[in-house]
Formats: structure tokens, sequence, C-alpha cells
């Protein structure tokens, strides 16, 4: 068997995961799994104290995304006291979270990323 007769590796995709084109753009309606995603970093968001907090998230792309959500959805004054890291490892989050006293909330993506990346490298060391 070659390589281009095997199926491709699907690595760290849920069940009901299906491809999207670029060319449906915003009219696609959100899958089941987007929705409890999206319900879950809402629940999170809410949960957030007004008296500062740390959240955590898995790439530095989503830091600005999170501060505009924070904000759109608690206001600007929950948003300016509301501390959003990236620490796409464990060891970062560690390293960021040490002697903290305000509490840490991690959305829950992050654990989703983390054990995708360690996938792809075990993929990579077959």
């Amino acid at each position: 068997m070659l390589f281009q007769d095997t199926p491709p590796l699907r690595v760290g995709v849920s069940a009901d995961a299906r491809a999207r084109s670029a060319a449906e753009g915003d009219d696609a309606k959100p899958t089941a799994a987007e929705k409890r995603r999206s319900g879950r970093t809402h629940r999170m968001i809410m949960s957030l104290p007004s008296d500062g907090a740390v959240v955590i998230v898995h790439s530095p792309s989503c830091v600005g995304i999170f501060r505009d959500t924070i904000a759109a959805m608690r206001g600007p004054e929950v948003a300016a006291c509301t501390r959003v890291v990236a620490a796409p490892s464990i060891a970062d989050e560690r390293a960021v979270t040490r002697r903290l006293s305000l509490p840490v909330f991690r959305d829950h993506f992050v654990d989703e990323q983390r054990e995708h990346a360690r996938a792809v490298m075990q993929a990579w060391r077959l």
C-alpha cells in the first residue's frame, strides 16, 4: 500500500465535525459541538468575578478575541480587571499562575488543544 492510498489522518476532531468551505462563510449553521463549546465559553465568561481574574487561553491569537468578548458580554469594567493570557503548554500555565492571588479560569479549549498537540507529536514520531 502506498502512502497516497492511506486514508487521511484525523487527529483531535470530534465525531460530529464537518468540513466547511470558505464559501459558506457566516451563512453556515453551527454544529452541535460548536454550540456546546460556545455555551461553555459563555458560562465561563459570565462566571468571571467583577473584581479581577486571569483567563488562560490556548493561543496568543485568541487573547484579543477573548478580551473583546469579555468586554461585550460583561462590560468594560470587568474586561479591565480581567487578564487574558495565552498558555499553550502546562509549563506556560504554571509560570503564569505561580504566586497569583486572583482566581484563574481556563477556557475549555485549552485542554483540547494540548491534547491535539500531543497527538500530532505522537504521529510525527511514528
